[in-house]
C-alpha cells in the first residue's frame, strides 16, 4: 500500500509541477509580449522626440548666436563711451558726483545739528 501512495503522491507532484511550468511560461511570455510593446512605443517616442528637438535646438543656436553679437556690440558701444569719457575735458564730471556727494553730506549734517541746538530746551 505504501508503494501504491507513493505512486501517487509522486504522479501528483509531477503534475503539479507541470501545471506550475506551464503557467510561469505563459507569465513568460506575456511579460516579453509588453516588453516588446513598450520597446516599440519607446522607440517611437524617441524618434517623435528626436524629430520634434532638433529643429528647436538650431532655434535656440540662433537665437543664442544673436543675443551674444547683440551683447559683443553693446560692450564695444560702452567702452567707445568710456574712453570717450576719459580722453575728453568731461572728466570732471566724473569726479563731480563725489565732490557734491561729500559737500551735500557735509550740509545735511550741518542742516541736522543746528536744528538739534535750536530746539534744546533751556
Amino acid at each position: 500500500m505504501e508503494t501504491a501512495q507513493l505512486y501517487q503522491s509522486l504522479t501528483f507532484l509531477a503534475y503539479a509541477t507541470g501545471v506550475i511550468v506551464i503557467i510561469v511560461g505563459v507569465m513568460l511570455v506575456k511579460v516579453l509580449y509588453d516588453l516588446s510593446k513598450l520597446t516599440k512605443k519607446a522607440d517611437d517616442t524617441v524618434s517623435m522626440v528626436n524629430t520634434e528637438l532638433t529643429p528647436t535646438l538650431k532655434n535656440i543656436n540662433k537665437s543664442v548666436a544673436i543675443v551674444s553679437g547683440i551683447i559683443i556690440k553693446t560692450d564695444e558701444g560702452i567702452n567707445k563711451v568710456r574712453d570717450a569719457i576719459k580722453n575728453s575735458p568731461l572728466k570732471i564730471f566724473s569726479k563731480l558726483g563725489s565732490i557734491t556727494g561729500g559737500v551735500a553730506k557735509g550740509f545735511a549734517s550741518g542742516l541736522c545739528s543746528a536744528f538739534k541746538m535750536f530746539s534744546k530746551k533751556k
